[in-house]
């Protein structure tokens, strides 16, 4: 059955729409060249113009990855997620929602971490913190320390031997990577941050997991203020 899209919706959306169910439901693979614009106008009896547009609009959410003088294809489901980071934005509302999805898997993550984890491990989580130091000592700039944000947290998620949990966080860590850009530029945040990082390691290091979740939770509160303090 032909799709109509004669309705109050734009044209161009409700192409986009269709296009993207079609994406979601296998019809076209990851990497796949999609029709061309006339093509698809035939196919979808719509003009080009319509078809120029949706496809603009799904290129622009990650679906669509558009190659001068190639075509256009599917993008993976990575480019998709890049995609809709680089163009989320940051409320008040969304940081809440995000930090409580955060402090779930987290909390559990380094409990995980810490019944899990080796020697080896441990030692990698200090080096870690010990070079976030280093940049703190030397008055280089704090947005560096962003980096070293993402290895503590996503090595914390690895530690845990959870499959799931690593994969989920490193999907979660992209949803809030403005956000910890944003926390980073907050005097004297990225200093707490550290420490904070210190005091997770070292209960790690015990083998306390109650304590290890009450600093990570702490950890996730206070950042969570910070940002939240900035936006106000």
């Amino acid at each position: 059955m032909k799709p109509s899209f004669k309705d109050k919706k734009g044209i161009s959306e409700k192409v986009a729409d269709y296009i993207k169910e079609q994406i979601r439901a296998g019809v076209y693979s990851v990497g796949e060249r999609i029709p061309g614009e006339r093509d698809m106008s035939i196919q979808l009896e719509v003009s080009r113009n319509t078809v120029r547009e949706a496809y603009k609009i799904l290129e622009a959410y990650g679906y669509l990855k558009a190659e001068h003088g190639r075509g256009v294809f599917i993008a993976s489901e990575a480019e998709q997620i890049r995609k809709m980071t680089e163009s989320f934005f940051i409320s008040s509302s969304q940081i809440s929602d995000l930090f409580a999805v955060r402090q779930v898997l987290e909390e559990s993550v380094v409990e995980w971490a810490t019944k899990n984890g080796t020697n080896e491990n441990v030692e990698k989580l200090q080096s870690i913190v010990k070079d976030a130091q280093e940049i703190i000592a030397s008055g280089r700039d704090p947005i560096e320390l962003a980096e070293y944000d993402l290895q503590f947290h996503l090595y914390l998620a690895e530690m845990s031997g959870n499959d799931v949990a690593n994969r989920i966080m490193h999907h979660l860590i992209d949803l809030l990577r403005q956000a910890r850009t944003q926390s980073i530029r907050i005097p004297n945040r990225a200093e707490k941050s550290v420490a904070e990082h210190d005091e997770i390691v070292k209960s790690i290091k015990e083998g306390n997991t109650v304590l290890a979740k009450k600093s990570m939770k702490y950890h996730l509160e206070s950042v969570e203020k910070s940002i939240k303090d900035r936006l106000s």
